[in-house]
């Protein structure tokens, strides 16, 4: 490898929060363990689907459980969802169309965010699937990194895409924003 060469993948690893480089998979770091954020109010609501207009201002709608999951992250964090409803015509398996899903900005789209941010991405992500049972999350992706209810016990994954998104780019590898799905 050419000094130069190196230099490269020294600053890739260093912005991006990458353990490694390997071929053409990118294996990011880990998240943290824990999180010092306060548990939220479990939702105990009944009933599902797409009913309740969506706050991010789509024009769309969300179920009563992401609906609680949005007002429980903004009440513990202060974040808003970028984006919730979408048709996401290039993805029928998405949980966007359904309600069941939202996407919270880290940085600026299109753009790798810095390790304060990505710090930040990560505490909202293991307070979610620390509090899966309580806000119903399905799965959290952020980072590179998937965790599902159904894997659990595998912990946070490597994200392959879904056989849809490019993990490699910044928004279809989930690098620029974490996305949220419950089960309801």
């Amino acid at each position: 490898m050419s000094t130069r060469a190196g230099v490269l993948v020294v600053l890739s690893v260093a912005v991006c929060g990458l353990a490694a480089l390997g071929g053409d998979r990118i294996v990011p770091a880990g998240p943290p363990r824990s999180t010092s954020l306060a548990p939220p109010e479990a939702f105990v609501g009944k009933g599902s689907g797409c009913r309740i207009p969506d706050p991010s201002g789509t024009g769309g709608c969300v179920t009563p459980a992401m609906a609680w999951t949005i007002a429980q992250v903004a009440s513990t964090t202060g974040d808003r969802p970028g984006a919730c409803w979408d048709r996401h015509a290039w993805n029928p398996r998405s949980d966007h169309p359904a309600g069941r899903a939202c996407d919270y900005t880290i940085g600026k789209i299109g753009r790798f965010p810095g390790p304060r941010m990505v710090a930040r991405g990560w505490e909202l992500a293991v307070w979610l699937r620390a509090n899966k049972d309580a806000l119903h999350v399905n799965y959290v992706i952020f980072q590179g990194r998937i965790w599902s209810r159904e894997h659990d016990a595998e912990g946070w994954r490597a994200y392959q895409g879904a056989g849809v998104y490019n993990v490699l780019d910044v928004t279809g590898g989930h690098w620029d924003h974490l996305h949220v799905s419950t089960v309801d």
